[in-house]
């Protein structure tokens, strides 16, 4: 027998195990009812302590501090769930005294459907989802450890979600399954991430901690099971309080890891992995911790009930799959700025609303708690929801969507070529959304009191905007705006000493423009104010080619600044297209031929052939990563410029023979993608050029910063470049005159240095700058 008949044979076998467990504790949830009354001895009588509200008397008026005076016809000490565990199981009659007064209950088998949801649907849906997933999972990534840890992890939910109200039905199976699944939760979590994070070079905790918690972990349940078989009573409260305060512990200690490694590497790519990973923890697991397991432990109360605080586990299977089919993360920062939002509203609202209760109605404090809690939630998920699905436009209606307005003329607007074009739309769009009397474009000089129309109404106010142009037009800033007699005005654009404006009269209604009128007015001079400048840019940029052309002069720098842009994006496009479409693709036929290399029936001369074609389809897949590598820098946005060198230097010393070291210790600047970019090729050029044709055997990389000033200076002791060929402006070797020119379109400054016993150096000087470039925007 192979290890693959072995392996399935293994995996066949657990998957029946587990769905017949499954569906046992399933079957024991729904055949057998659930009183949900908890008791305890006291002065010789029993005296009822609690009441489940999921629970069959919760719908009898039985009360707590109810004197039980029989179960089944027999003392209450006899039974033995209350013997053992201080709960009722089986009922046939129930026997209660109370005020002196005897009562006898004779239950019905009858579904409650609240029970129902929480003790039955919700538990055995989230098993199915679970296991699905963890099935779907193994399919994927069998080879994975970490994806084998994750299985086990989302089955231990599950079992321990499905088989808590069985244990409440004290089934004796149902109570072993839920406290081992209970305590490997937390520990199967912690191991599962230390294995993934393992292999970034990221180790979250030693090995021998694992050690620790799966020991003590197997201790508490060896206790929890001896209990349950031996005639022993009275130890099931302090077992269970132990096996909730090390859940708890365990959990918030995985919780507190997590956190610290997230603030350290807060500035990397694993950002967003941290980031998901303590969202989901907290929302699945935290509420179940902190309103039911250590109040339970500490207070012997239940803020919340867990069977409500357990079905936010159904969030987990949630966020699982959401980045398995999506292949991405949730942007826990969008979510978080909402929720901040939220929360501090909600609170607002709840503690006004919990103080009117007050004064109206009164509960207990476990009440009022249970009410804050409940009203809180609520009212933050209300805004959420209303946020999401649009619901004051859904129910009420708009005059019209603003939104939609600017986005459909910010589309109109990117394909525009001439100011007469763009001046029509915006003057339409203006008469098309606002009910105003007039609307108009207006040109004027600085310091004149002189007022031109260019297109619109003729009744705007020539006074009023001609003192507003000859007082304040010095100081008039495109995007201004300046309430007038009549209307308003937004100066859109500044040209030389000339202003264009935008007057807007007042509304027909003679009603003042509201908030959301006056915020897209706001944007839509903005939108303008942007294109405006670039038609400025375009005619001073033809304006300054044309110059250059006629006078046979060197390219300029922005020419060439704007040819490095468009090239790296069409690079970047290139090593999308690979890694989307040709990597995809010779990565579903390597896995098809290793489908078929499974098998056993295939020849021994075909199965040798297969395996070359497996093996020249991984050399593929290589040859197109390492493509997508040099087209597109990984890491570089993400992480910037340090690491992504480094990661770039790794490769080429898996692949050269020459020591490669880099320095940059004393660099402590967050550079602009252009510039980082930059910086990146000259290095990858120096490195290539390297390899070819230096024949060094040591190559070093300076990197550092005084201030806004960037210095990177290289230094091999290979054979060096002669000075007739680097010291030329244009260089036959392109390499160095490609470094040249990507200096010079960032304006720096590179000096090369080749003395005659060999060696060659570089130094390159470079000013870092907040100013966008704006060929890279457009």
């Amino acid at each position: 027998m192979t290890d693959l008949q072995k392996r399935r044979i293994v995996v066949s076998t657990i998957t029946v195990v587990v769905l017949v467990l499954g569906f046992f504790l399933a079957y024991t949830t729904m055949n057998k009812s659930f009183t949900g009354i908890n008791a305890e001895k006291q002065e010789d009588v029993w005296v009822i302590t609690n009441i489940d509200e999921m629970g069959w008397a919760w719908h009898q008026n039985i009360e707590v501090g109810d004197h039980i005076l029989s179960i089944n016809g027999k003392r209450p000490g006899v039974h033995k769930p209350m013997k053992r565990y201080g709960v009722i199981g089986s009922l046939d009659e129930l026997v209660l005294q109370r005020n002196g007064i005897e009562v006898t209950y004779e239950p019905e088998k009858k579904f409650y459907s609240k029970t129902i949801v929480y003790h039955n649907i919700l538990p055995f849906v989230v098993f199915l989802i679970l296991f699905s997933f963890s099935i779907i999972l193994y399919r994927k990534k069998k080879e994975d450890k970490a994806a084998v840890l994750l299985i086990a992890f989302l089955l231990a939910v599950g079992f321990g979600y499905l088989s808590a109200a069985a244990s409440a039905r004290t089934e004796m199976l149902a109570r072993i399954i839920n406290g081992i699944s209970l305590l490997m939760i937390p520990v199967l979590l912690m191991h599962y991430y230390h294995a993934y994070f393992s292999k970034y070079n990221i180790l979250l905790f030693p090995k021998k901690l694992l050690a620790l918690l799966y020991s003590l972990n197997m201790v508490v349940v060896l206790m929890d099971t001896v209990y349950i078989y031996l005639p022993v009573s009275g130890f099931y409260a302090i077992i269970r309080h132990t096996q909730l305060a090390v859940f708890s512990m365990e959990v918030l200690g995985c919780l507190s890891i997590l956190l610290y490694y997230y603030f350290r590497y807060k500035g990397t790519v694993h950002k967003p992995v941290f980031q998901n990973t303590i969202f989901a923890i907290i929302v699945s697991f935290v509420p179940f911790i902190l309103f039911t397991a250590i109040p339970s432990t500490l207070l012997g109360i239940n803020i919340l009930p867990a069977s409500v605080t357990a079905s936010c586990l159904i969030f987990l299977p949630i966020f699982f799959l959401y980045q398995v089919l999506t292949n991405s993360l949730f942007d826990v920062d969008f979510i978080n700025s909402r929720l901040r939002y939220y929360s501090f509203i909600s609170f607002i609202l709840t503690s006004i609303i919990i103080g009117m209760l007050v004064i109206m109605t009164s509960f207990t404090i476990l009440q009022w708690i249970r009410i804050s809690i409940i009203l809180y939630i609520a009212i933050i998920a209300f805004f959420y929801m209303e946020e999401r699905l649009n619901l004051r436009r859904r129910l009420f209606g708009e005059n019209f969507n603003f939104q939609i307005s600017l986005d459909q003329f910010s589309n109109d607007i990117s394909k525009m070529l001439k100011r007469e074009e763009l001046d029509d739309r915006l003057i339409q769009e203006v008469r098309t959304v606002l009910p105003v009397n007039g609307v108009a474009l207006l040109e004027c000089q600085k310091g004149h009191s002189r007022v031109h129309m260019i297109k619109g109404d003729q009744m705007y106010p020539e006074h009023s905007l001609s003192k507003l142009c000859s007082e304040y037009g010095a100081f008039m800033r495109p995007r201004k705006s300046f309430q007038l007699d009549k209307g308003r005005c937004y100066v859109i654009s500044e040209m030389r000493n000339s202003l264009h404006i935008l007057w807007v009269d007042q509304k027909m209604n003679h009603t003042p423009f509201n908030k959301d009128e006056r915020r897209w007015l706001k944007t839509l001079v903005h939108y303008t104010s942007i294109v405006y400048e670039n038609f400025q840019l375009m005619e001073n940029v033809t304006e300054e080619l044309k110059e250059s052309m006629y006078n046979n002069a060197e390219t300029p720098s922005w020419m060439t600044r704007l040819l490095f842009n468009l090239s790296e994006k069409e690079r970047a496009r290139l090593a999308s297209d690979l890694h989307d479409e040709a990597l995809q693709e010779q990565l579903v036929w390597y896995r098809r031929v290793e489908g078929l290399l499974e098998k056993d029936t295939l020849p021994e001369d075909v199965h040798g052939d297969l395996a070359e074609v497996k093996e020249g389809l991984l050399d593929v897949v290589t040859q197109i990563r390492e493509t997508c590598t040099f087209l597109r820098p990984p890491f570089l946005k993400e992480s910037g410029i340090v690491e992504a060198l480094s990661y770039l230097i790794d490769h080429y010393r898996l692949r050269c023979d020459f020591l490669i070291e880099l320095d940059a210790t004393q660099f402590h600047l967050e550079l602009d993608h252009e510039h980082a970019l930059t910086l990146y090729r000259i290095v990858q050029e120096l490195l290539n050029n390297a390899t070819k044709h230096s024949k060094a055997t040591r190559i070093e990389f300076d990197l550092k910063n005084e201030g806004d000033m960037v210095i990177l200076n290289y230094k091999d002791d290979g054979i060096g470049v002669p000075e007739s060929e680097w010291s030329k402006k244009h260089t036959d070797s392109m390499g160095l005159a490609g470094i040249r020119q990507r200096v010079k379109s960032l304006e720096g400054d590179v000096e090369f240095y080749s003395p005659e016993e060999g060696g060659f150096e570089i130094a390159v000087v470079l000013q870092e700058s907040t100013q966008k470039n704006f060929f890279q925007v457009m």
